[in-house]
């Protein structure tokens, strides 16, 4: 309105100044000649001329009515210009504030539906990083799994949170700052040892693992994890709780209760993605597993060198500080042919060490080695498990501790091979020999693994099956899912001082154990796993199976069955 009463002010102000334009005197004063009533030219001579005085009077009464006009003018375009703010501020609000139902406005997102296998040589290309997560899986990225779409939640006013399911269910804002991701693992497994008779160990249907995962961020820099877990006895217990400081990949800080970095297929591979049920003999036996330390770890030279190193309270698998000792813990692992296109099978070739040293003055964990086990804990056995050395009830651990591995991995299409060579020692004392000896310790193990399938792998992580057997994508097409073949051989020694220092029994227990495993994975879909495995245990000396009786190997079927998402 205001713009369309400027213009009719503006044409009538031309109108009278054109009538009034003393350059033409006969058409300023004559009517049109096809006006009504116009009479004929002559008559126009018969009027009076214009006086200058009155040519006078009409400028002057166009400047009062000019200036009456510009101040109009004036208070309108402050008018509009008050009224166009407060329509711009209106609409600042509406694109801030969610839409008429309380959700803010669903962005455009790409084409997930379909597989993530898609490129020519058959790789999946979600699982394609050789860099390992040593997070545990518990920080991925924040994309819907294949097939689902995200969705928002009432954000009441405060910040709107949209979710997602895959992995896991997540929860974050969109400008990324905060998080929530909520992980569930599940194994439940059959173990069915050959000697029926055994005692206290026996064979059955286990839950290994029944764990639930909080992690995400709170302001991008700020990471955080909390983990609960089925411990022995039916009980619930802390497995992961801490904090992780990430202003770089290069660096990074995490405090808590976390896996030390120590060895390889403890710290850069979790369990769910192992090619075996449980890990080496000495990382079951002999790892530090959990403990609540400081680490500074990250990646280097374009993601080519993972460092970390840390100091930890010491004790084993431990939910507090037991002495007033800690351990120092460093590990690096490189992949030096990472961007080589001269030697491209070697590009996901990984090669590392890891070392943890400190003074210890506790209980022993374990007072039971074992094998088919899972980390190190005090039971003595442990169900469904075989012990082949129990410690004497007054031993305890005093003195310095050494563990270290060097290890290496290689990953080429459905090919995976894992190697370590883990060495150290440990001290121990007795009633008998109060200052302590130490007791050397060395393993090794060999793993290999092959999709028969043709899914390919660089790194141990979340497989995409090429053909699922319960796909997860709405609609998608049912196949056989993916199958692995998988061996490994494994072993542990410990020095004869653990018999001639008086710490076991050497006439029912061995310092030596190795395995041998042989079975496969099945793939269900990204989510869901079956183990098939023959595990054959071979002593160097006879142990101790049930009262009375010897024996010098041990046989188990291992089925299990697992959910991670």
């Amino acid at each position: 309105m205001v713009v369309i009463r400027a213009w009719t002010w503006a044409t009538s102000l031309f109108g009278f100044v054109l009538l009034a334009a003393p350059g033409d005197p006969a058409r300023a004063q004559a009517p049109l000649a096809d006006a009504p009533g116009a009479s004929a030219p002559s008559t126009a001579a018969s009027k009076p001329a214009t006086t200058v005085e009155q040519l006078a009077e009409r400028l002057r009464a166009m400047e009062e009515m000019n200036q009456n006009l510009a101040r109009e003018l004036e208070s309108t375009k402050r008018e509009h210009q008050e009224q166009m703010g407060r329509i711009l501020e209106r609409f600042e609000a509406l694109q801030a504030r969610p839409d008429a139902d309380g959700l803010e406005p669903e962005p455009a997102e790409p084409d997930i539906g379909e597989a993530p296998s898609s490129n020519g040589d058959g790789r999946d290309d979600v699982s394609f990083d050789p860099v390992p997560d040593y997070t545990e899986g518990q920080f991925a990225p924040f994309t819907p799994a294949p097939g689902y779409r995200s969705s928002d939640i009432k954000s009441g006013g405060k910040r709107a949170l949209r979710g997602v399911f895959g992995p896991g269910f997540q929860f974050q804002t969109k400008d990324e700052e905060y998080r929530l991701q909520i992980h569930y693992e599940s194994q439940i497994e059959a173990r069915i040892w050959s000697q029926s008779d055994q005692t206290p160990a026996n064979s059955g249907i286990f839950l290994p693992r029944q764990r639930i995962f909080f992690s995400g961020n709170i302001t991008k820099p700020v990471e955080y994890e909390l983990a609960v877990n089925r411990g022995s006895g039916g009980t619930f217990n802390l497995l992961n709780a801490f904090i992780n400081l990430h202003f770089n990949d290069r660096f990074q800080f995490r405090f808590g209760r976390f896996f030390t970095p120590l060895p390889y297929d403890q710290y850069a591979i979790s369990n769910y993605w192992l090619p075996t049920p449980e890990r080496s003999l000495f990382t079951t036996n002999l790892s530090l597993n959990r403990q609540f330390g400081l680490m500074a770890w990250g990646y280097l030279f374009d993601k080519r060198l993972d460092y970390a190193a840390g100091v930890f309270n010491g004790s084993r698998n431990s939910f507090e500080s037991l002495d007033n000792g800690v351990d120092f813990v460093a590990y690096f692992n490189a992949r030096p042919f990472q961007q080589s296109e001269a030697l491209e099978f070697a590009r996901f070739l990984n090669v590392g060490s890891s070392v943890a040293f400190g003074r210890q003055d506790q209980s022993p964990v374990p007072l039971s080695f074992r094998i088919g086990g899972g980390s190190p804990n005090t039971d003595s056995p442990g169900a469904g498990t075989t012990p082949f050395l129990i410690l004497n009830r007054d031993v305890v651990e005093r003195g310095d501790r050494l563990l270290g591995s060097v290890h290496a991995a290689y990953f080429n299409r459905g090919l995976s091979l894992i190697g370590e060579w883990q060495y150290g020692y440990g001290s121990y004392a007795s009633a008998a020999r109060p200052s302590g000896d130490p007791v050397p310790f060395s393993g090794f193990y060999v793993t290999g693994g092959y999709f028969l399938t043709g899914e390919h792998v660089e790194q141990r992580s979340r497989l995409y099956p090429k053909r699922p057997l319960i796909p997860t994508k709405k609609g998608g097409a049912r196949g056989i899912g993916a199958w692995e073949l998988v061996a490994r051989a494994s072993e542990l020694r410990l020095g004869e001082q653990i018999f001639s220092s008086g710490f076991a029994d050497p006439n029912l227990w061995s310092n030596r154990a190795a395995t041998t495993e042989v079975g496969v994975n099945w793939y269900w879909n990204e989510y869901m796993k079956i183990y098939g495995f023959w595990l054959h245990g071979e002593f160097g000396d006879p142990v101790l199976y049930r009262p009375g009786g010897l024996q010098k190997s041990a046989d188990m079927f291992w089925l299990r069955f697992q959910l991670y998402f």
